[in-house]
């Protein structure tokens, strides 16, 4: 193959996946990375963790640096570099330094890696140093100095989603009086009435306030704080948090004619070719399809965009890697407790026409009798006329979500509640009962299907 120049728009999971691939592949390619910001490669999920303090430095967050990018990867990245412009049928990029001058770049192939951003519409609010996102390891620095500032202060979380989750139990770990505002009775639609009561009933516990269904109408700041008015009444903090969910950074794709899909994410096909098959997406910028449903879903997760970018570069050097769809697997705990979910909930399923069936459970993450054993709730959806996995949901000790695999593996090969029965999973009283919660939940699962 000819030699050729690769551009990548965004230095972090999706992008450097990208360029390390191809560089590895093709070595005397031209391989040009250009990102806004200070960081490349950092580990985003980590962000909570720092700020709860159980991460001591954000040096332990970086898991790759400008200096090994450049120096033993070969690849030609350009920190503080933000592309402002793509000409398709050109082959050009526009780029502006920090120093504000703009230049033209041309290339051969582009890889658009330009993430997501932080979710804020729907609510009106100024911006103030003291009404937060987490998009970055500055958010994430500016978040930790004003808990500093504020040791005993008084702060909400807006949203019910992973991040407002995670970082509601890092504010209250931090000694801050913390309440959650959420627009629903509920948490967000990815978890099942019966797993969000679990996570609520968790954050009361841990001396979180609630204010379910309170709809936040504009958020303001003032003398002496932030004031969150809701259709519920008016709240007063020394800081507010939105975690709102994010939404894909598509400004560029948008504005040079690529096109865009659900949610305003960027459409691709299975080799993450965008409508220009020379012009590539990968990452939380750009939409996926269901594994089970085929229908493009918006589901910004991490391994998604490691793995996406790291199919685009072997694809763009020449091997053909076609990314497979996802289940939107995901995992979080809010304080001791774990949960866990994939593939469709319960009004998934119905609204996809499968005759769905749910099926719950509690049981034991371990042989009783062993020290540690706790209760493990576990949530199935299964096809009625056929014993099909559909999704699943878990909530219990931490270490015990992680079955949620079991169940990812089992929907990604079209098994049944009959197949998963007869898997022979390992058994030894620190880790499971006889009865594994997994084969529980077939077993007590083929009943209700027949």
């Amino acid at each position: 193959m000819d030699k050729k120049k690769l551009v990548v728009i965004g230095g972090d999971a999706a992008g450097m996946s990208c360029a390390s691939q191809v560089k590895r592949l093709r070595p005397t390619w031209e391989v040009i990375v250009f990102e806004k910001n200070d960081y490349i490669s950092y580990a985003a999920c980590g962000m909570p963790y720092f700020i709860e303090g159980l991460v001591p430095n954000k040096e332990e967050l970086l898991e790759l640096t400008p200096e090994i990018a450049i120096s033993e990867r070969k690849i030609d990245l350009r920190i503080r570099h933000e592309v402002i412009k793509i000409s398709p049928r050109g082959k050009k990029v526009v780029v502006k330094n920090e120093r504000g001058e703009e230049k033209e770049e041309s290339f051969d192939v582009l890889l658009i890696a330009t993430g997501s951003l932080p979710q804020v519409s729907g609510i009106n609010y100024q911006q103030s140093d003291r009404i937060l996102v987490l998009k970055n390891l500055e958010d994430m620095e500016k978040i930790d100095a004003l808990i500093r500032e504020n040791p005993r202060g008084k702060c909400a979380a807006i949203g019910g989603g992973y991040i407002g989750i995670e970082m509601i139990e890092a504010f209250r770990i931090r000694g801050l009086e913390t309440h959650l505002i959420h627009r629903r009775t509920e948490l967000a639609r990815t978890f099942e009435k019966e797993i969000s009561d679990l996570i609520i009933g968790e954050m009361a516990r841990n001396g979180v306030v609630l204010h379910l269904g309170a709809a936040t109408k504009e958020i303001r700041e003032e003398d002496e704080g932030i004031t969150v008015t809701t259709d519920k009444g008016n709240f007063n903090y020394d800081f507010v948090f939105l975690g709102l969910g994010v939404a894909p950074a598509n400004k560029l794709a948008k504005e040079s004619g690529i096109e865009l899909g659900l949610k305003g994410s960027i459409k691709v096909n299975e080799y993450l070719q965008t409508n220009y098959p020379y012009i590539y997406a990968a990452g939380d910028c750009v939409q996926a399809i269901h594994i089970l449903s085929r229908e493009p879903v918006y589901t910004p997760l991490g391994l998604k965009a490691n793995k996406e970018g790291m199919l685009a570069g072997m694809n763009i050097a020449g091997t053909r890697a076609p990314f497979g769809g996802i289940l939107g697997t995901a995992i979080t705990k809010c304080f001791a407790l774990g949960v866990s979910r994939t593939g469709l909930t319960y009004e998934e399923a119905a609204r996809h026409n499968f005759d769905a069936v749910k099926i719950t459970l509690n049981s034991m993450s371990r042989a009783r009798y062993y020290p540690g054993a706790e209760k493990l709730f576990s949530l199935v959806v299964a096809e009625k006329s056929t014993g099909l996995i559909l999704g699943a949901q878990l909530a219990g000790p931490p270490d015990a979500v992680k079955r949620i695999d079991v169940y990812a593996t089992a929907i990604y090969n079209h098994m049944t509640l009959d197949d998963v029965f007869n898997l022979d999973l390992a058994y030894a009283p620190p880790f499971a009962p006889v009865y594994d919660p997994v084969l529980l939940a077939a077993r007590v699962g083929k009943k209700a299907v027949r």
